[in-house]
């Protein structure tokens, strides 16, 4: 990906944003020597969501692998095209987990293939079968919860979990669990936030309420209202004039889809960023 990776780990020390800082400051340094730049090198702050394991587990590490092929650059693509080009792809553990080449020391297959039979020597293939034969497939169900505000991927009871101990962390440091506590961690005002898009886009606040074919501009409000407000889908609607919910996940979507093709675009949402973390202190 241009402007940003995947990752799917087990944290057993619950210090997940002590690691992402490092890899990523580590790997920015290194990056920036080598190439004699300067700057960040990935596309904002990073997102994390607890993931239920078997099924959800599973899937989750299969839209990660399909990644490569799942961009717009290979939509008019044959499948067979598609799954040359994915099981050719160097940036990837999907070739480690079919057996097309050594996994290096800090990756570990197993909790993911020991999903696809008991027998050890039939498990890459299995995988193999699972991942390819979903080509031209979209888990439609794992895309609106990877979109969707909600730190939490699984089925009813595993968010709930998942709600109660995010309760019990804000009474630990005495807050109130409701919208306003995750808004007050976010930091950022809506009009702050809209302000900032608007100014980097060269355009009024008014115009995100203004329905435009083919614009971008609902798109990235839509998105930094929710990583730096951190409204919800329907909040969002409310505030860009938007009919629905479903309609902000649609336009979010457009940007993902976008971004990894106009180098604008990435550089324009760059600009936000960098404005609105100086917002969140």
């Amino acid at each position: 990906m241009l402007t940003h990776y995947h990752l799917l780990i087990e944290t057993p020390l619950a210090n997940l944003g002590r690691f992402m800082h490092s890899l990523n400051t580590a790997y920015t340094l290194c990056y920036n020597l080598r190439h004699r730049r300067k700057g960040p090198l990935v596309q904002g702050r990073y997102g994390a969501k607890l993931v239920e394991g078997d099924n959800y587990l599973l899937s989750l590490s299969r839209y990660i692998h399909l990644n490569p092929v799942h961009i717009k650059a290979m939509e008019k693509q044959s499948s067979d095209d598609q799954r040359r080009h994915l099981n050719s792809y160097r940036w990837s553990s999907y070739r480690a987990y079919i057996g097309r080449e050594k996994a290096p020391e800090w990756l570990e297959p197993l909790p993911i293939l020991s999903q696809c039979g008991s027998k050890r020597s039939n498990q890459r293939k299995a995988y193999r079968a699972f991942v390819e034969g979903s080509i031209e497939e979209r888990d439609e169900a794992l895309l609106d919860a990877l979109s969707g505000t909600w730190p939490g991927i699984g089925d009813e009871s595993f968010l709930g979990w998942v709600k109660e101990q995010y309760i019990e962390q804000a009474k630990a440091y005495r807050k109130t669990e409701d919208v306003r506590l995750r808004k007050e961690r976010m930091g950022v005002e809506p009009e702050t936030v809209l302000r900032a898009v608007a100014e980097v886009l060269g355009v009024e606040v008014e115009a995100f309420r203004q329905r435009r074919r083919n614009s971008m501009l609902r798109a990235m409000g839509s998105q930094m209202l929710s990583k730096y407000a951190g409204l919800t889908q329907r909040e969002i609607a409310g505030q860009l004039g938007i009919r629905s919910g479903a309609a902000v996940g649609q336009q979010q979507q457009k940007l993902r889809e976008a971004l990894p093709h106009d180098r604008g675009l990435r550089k324009q949402l760059s600009k936000i960023e960098q404005a609105l973390d100086s917002e969140q202190g």
